[in-house]
């Protein structure tokens, strides 16, 4: 018989609709239920894509015996993280506090009130029936002990969060940030394989931007060739599919060979402005191949409807993790008989994991071939258009459809990104088919919500962040006015709901008061949330001349500055933000200019400044900002490269 979760929106809750465990989602009903009848809580947390999600609910909670102890001693909640990512995240604070690590499933035991006092990841059943019994036996004879744990956790969340915000005392010392970062990648830096030292190896493409984007600016070409030999390391390896294009979430061994094979849309989105640099500054054939292919694959893949994009893509078909996307010898070789693309693959008849084989290549035979010319990158694509049209009678992976605001706007803000450097009008059509939307419901409730596709409550700050950011770059490539007074009140909006009267902003509206606040200001495989609102209020605060927002935006960097200095790679979206106040080029352009001549004639000579409309001065003015500095107006586009110079 289904739980009450059979009626939910999100796919990851649906999926434990048939569990004998009496499932809540989040919400009033089950804080009252555990108030009334004096019960602890089980808040377990997951995503639809989470293998170890599935593999708990399959050895746990499908389970009568584990649930009918969950049943009796528990109300037991189940959340959906990308749904509600900030209960996701202060309890993750809380589990990582109890126990110094962190993943998911997420499994934290709350008392009525929400405070935390214990918690996990992944228990086996035995453990977990175990751990319950004795939490409630505890909490039936020392309830003291459970609500002072409690106490103490909520306290010591209060203390770093006071901590962050009251650094009067950890003033920087103008070090230089881009240097402490250049040292610090390269000390970490996998010289085999690219990419950080270790397994497993994310691609973490706030890290690689950030590194990136310091290297061009700083003409430090030893870190440009690391960054650019990581991105086509992963761009020949499993974690990259070879067939269909897109990347995994991340790679199990050091050489991005075998993928955890779920594809995230905010790896994906965050990927191609890279790999668009890369393309276009350093002329780079496999890296536009990627980014194009990338494209394709979100076109096909990953779009239940125009306009809107799916969250992920599950790495298990059949019940088998990888199923969908590997090949045994002999399935390969039916499929294309020349030898020649079983060696490019490194298909092998015993296979190359767990008895099949991922595809993936030589980077550097793969680079060498494809800058060779068009005579081989024609071939290839004939072969996996052969393989992709084969793989398409398989049984697809299950493909969690919530559209979540901030993940489409980021998608649609790389979008523009990638365009700025490898003009695409794809890109640019797309880009504003998932804004659009974003726009009218904006225009109708003057909010924006967590998810596009149903009613799962309000945004998070990410959501914000991101739509004020997409709608900025919106501005910067139309021209259009109107995109600008939308990126503008977006910003006003989000200062005031989630101001906490401190230089950093809360992650969820302020007035939702959760057992803590929660102010996300490290760089995930998501950036920093108050890092892309300080990204967004110094490029608005410009474009829209409105002082509060750039001011408020070097308030923000200045507060995380010692923390730039410690952990640079951690804080790469900070980075970014504070190389832009530093460095970033503006071009304000009179109305005797053509906005897109303009554009392409800078990056001709592989400048790639920001052209934005010229609000005041002569209509063949040409201004040039680089960080919060103008120069004086010039005549032609020539005089203004000049002042790039």
């Amino acid at each position: 018989m289904a739980n009450r979760l059979n009626k939910e929106n999100s796919l990851y809750l649906r999926q434990h609709a048939e569990n004998p465990v009496d499932w809540f989602s989040w919400g009033d009903e089950a804080f009252k239920k555990a108030r009334d009848e004096n019960k602890l809580l089980i808040v377990s947390i997951g995503y639809s894509s989470c293998h170890w999600c599935h593999v708990m609910e399959h050895n746990v909670f499908e389970h009568e015996d584990a649930a009918a102890l969950m049943n009796e001693h528990f109300v037991s909640v189940k959340v959906d993280r990308e749904e509600r990512p900030a209960i996701d995240q202060i309890y993750m604070d809380a589990v990582q506090m109890i126990t110094g690590s962190g993943g998911w499933p997420l499994n934290v035991f709350v008392l009525p009130d929400g405070r935390p006092f214990y918690g996990g990841t992944y228990f086996p059943k035995t453990q977990w029936m175990s751990l319950i019994e004795r939490l409630a036996i505890t909490y039936k004879e020392r309830p003291e002990l459970i609500r002072q744990t409690a106490a103490e956790i909520k306290e010591k969340i209060a203390q770093n969060e006071d901590a962050l915000q009251g650094q009067d005392s950890l003033k920087s010392n103008n070090v230089d940030l881009h240097s402490k970062l250049s040292r610090q990648w390269k000390a970490n830096f996998d010289s085999q394989n690219g990419g950080e030292k270790g397994a497993p190896k994310f691609p973490m493409p706030a890290k690689l931007s950030a590194v990136l984007n310091m290297a061009f600016t700083k003409e430090n070409e030893s870190v440009k060739k690391q960054v650019l030999f990581t991105l086509k390391k992963m761009a020949a390896g499993g974690i990259y599919d070879q067939v269909g294009g897109g990347f995994s979430r991340y790679a199990v061994d050091s050489h991005w060979k075998v993928p955890h094979f779920e594809k995230m849309l905010y790896d994906n989105a965050q990927l191609l402005p890279l790999y668009a640099k890369a393309a276009a500054i350093e002329n780079d054939k496999l890296c536009k191949l990627v980014l194009n292919e990338t494209f394709e694959f979100l076109l096909r893949e990953m779009q239940p409807e125009p306009g809107l994009f799916a969250a992920a893509i599950d790495a298990d078909s059949e019940g088998v993790e990888g199923k969908f996307y590997t090949w045994n010898y002999d399935e390969f070789k039916q499929v294309m008989p020349d030898d020649q693309w079983a060696d490019f693959f490194n298909v092998i008849k015993p296979g190359n994991w767990e008895g099949t084989n991922v595809l993936h290549c030589n980077s550097e035979n793969m680079d060498e071939k494809m800058q060779a010319g068009r005579k081989f990158e024609s071939a290839l694509a004939g072969v996996k258009s052969v393989f992709l049209q084969e793989r398409e009678k398989r049984i697809r992976p299950i493909r969690d459809d919530k559209a979540i605001t901030s993940w489409n706007a980021m998608l649609a803000f790389s979008l523009l990104e990638a365009n700025r450097y490898v003009s695409n009008e794809n890109f640019y059509s797309t880009a504003i088919e998932i804004l659009n939307p974003i726009k009218a419901y904006w225009q109708k409730h003057q909010q924006l919500p967590r998810i596009l596709n149903y009613d799962a409550g309000e945004g998070m700050l990410d959501d914000y962040a991101y739509v004020a950011k997409a709608f900025y770059g919106a501005h910067e490539i139309t021209h259009e006015q109107s995109w600008l007074e939308l990126a503008e009140n977006i910003l006003v909006k989000t200062l005031e709901l989630f101001d906490l009267g401190k230089p950093l902003l809360n992650y969820y509206p302020v007035k939702n008061e959760l057992f803590a606040t929660k102010t996300e200001w490290l760089d995930t495989v998501i950036p920093s949330s108050n890092a892309l609102v300080a990204s967004a209020l110094f490029n608005v605060g410009y474009a829209a001349k409105n002082p509060e927002f750039t001011e408020k935006s070097m308030v923000m960097v200045d507060l995380m500055k010692p923390y730039m200095e410690k952990h640079p790679l951690m804080l790469g979206a900070w980075i970014e933000v504070n190389l832009d106040i530093e460095e970033k080029q503006f071009v304000s352009i009179g109305d005797k200019y053509d906005s897109m001549e303009v554009r392409n004639n800078f990056a001709k000579e592989k400048y790639f400044p920001d052209i934005l409309p010229l609000t005041m001065g002569e209509k063949d003015d040409m201004l040039v900002c680089k960080g919060s500095v103008c120069f004086q107006p010039v005549k032609s586009v020539q005089e203004a490269k000049q002042l790039l110079k």
